[in-house]
């Protein structure tokens, strides 16, 4: 075994088998001073070296320190901000695009509305009802316009005209060739007196339709127009799953991911690289130099290993000496 000196730091080698007892006590060579060496308790394997030792302990503290990688709480934390941004943005699309959609049809409605109910006013007055079923046809071949219809004050369908039956099930649309425009339909959305309007949703032979009906002044007459709200969730499905849409969707997903390399890299490749240079270090390759890089952090983390590794280098020359 060696022992140093506590006073000249002076190497002396002792063999254990020649100590007699438990401990035993001898003056340096070089400065006389007395140093009492006891013997070992415990043997040592032969095979078994000091750099081994040390691996097997910095693989001992090593495995207590295992957890989960810095690019897996990168991950994480991208996952879970994705999924909270995604999620707002629906809540509030969900919460606030219908009513501003259905806004939209109604106020749209209204203006037909009241711009059909206008226009026949004078020809019904009139009972001129040829100009009626023409200002009627005119007001269905509108755009997005599922029907418009003119009911007398006695409740018979005097003018009515969808804009094309091809929309509707085969059957709903056998139905209206035969009979005419159905009066049933329109019982759906009755305007009680006194009001000036009223608009509501309603089901016919297989579409849903935004029907708004209004009293024509003087006449005792209402008019019925229906807008196709299929229509505009089929727009808003195009809007959505749009080519342009999808695009930005996979742009802004390129983007977060290539953010994400970044900031892997830039965080781990120092920190693994300063880990392997430090264990090295701890194995006995003293000669090693820490090279700082990477972030402002991770440079000062690497200075200040380097000045502890510089300082336990000095301590290491001082006692070989």
């Amino acid at each position: 075994m060696e022992v140093i000196c506590g006073k000249c730091d002076r190497k002396h080698n002792i063999d254990e088998k020649r100590i007699k007892g438990a401990a035993v006590k001898f003056a340096c060579l070089q400065c006389g001073h007395t140093i009492s060496v006891k013997k070992s308790t415990t043997s040592k394997s032969p095979s078994a070296s000091p750099a081994q030792g040390v691996a097997s302990s910095t693989n001992k503290i090593v495995g207590r320190g295992a957890g989960l990688s810095v690019r897996t709480y990168l991950l994480l934390t991208m996952a879970v901000g994705f999924i909270v941004l995604t999620g707002t943005f629906t809540f509030l699309a969900l919460r606030y695009v219908p009513d501003i959609i259905g806004n939209q049809i109604e106020l749209r409605t209204q203006a037909i509305t009241s711009a059909f109910s206008g226009g026949i006013q004078k020809p019904l007055l009139l009972r001129d009802y040829l100009q009626v079923n023409k200002e009627a046809k005119r007001t269905s071949q509108l755009p997005g316009v599922a029907y418009a219809a003119v009911v007398n004050q006695k409740g018979i369908v005097v003018g009515g005209f969808f804009s094309d039956l091809s929309r509707f099930d085969k059957d709903f649309a056998n139905i209206i060739k035969l009979k005419g425009f159905p009066v049933d339909v329109l019982n759906q959305n009755k305007l009680a007196a006194g009001m000036e309007r009223k608009n509501a949703r309603i089901t016919m032979g297989g579409q849903t339709i935004f029907d708004e009906v209004t009293p024509i002044p003087d006449t005792g007459g209402q008019v019925h127009v229906g807008i196709y709200v299929s229509e505009v969730d089929e727009a808003i499905r195009k809007a959505v799953f749009s080519p342009l849409t999808l695009s930005l969707t996979v742009g802004v997903l390129l983007f977060g991911f290539g953010i994400f390399v970044m900031t892997s890299q830039s965080i781990t490749k120092p920190m693994e690289s300063l880990t392997d240079v430090v264990n090295r270090i701890s194995l006995g390759e003293m000669d090693l130099a820490v090279q700082p890089s990477g972030p402002r952090e991770m440079r000062e983390l690497c200075s200040a290993f380097d000045r502890m590794h510089q300082s336990v280098k000095y301590i290491m020359n001082r006692l070989n000496k």
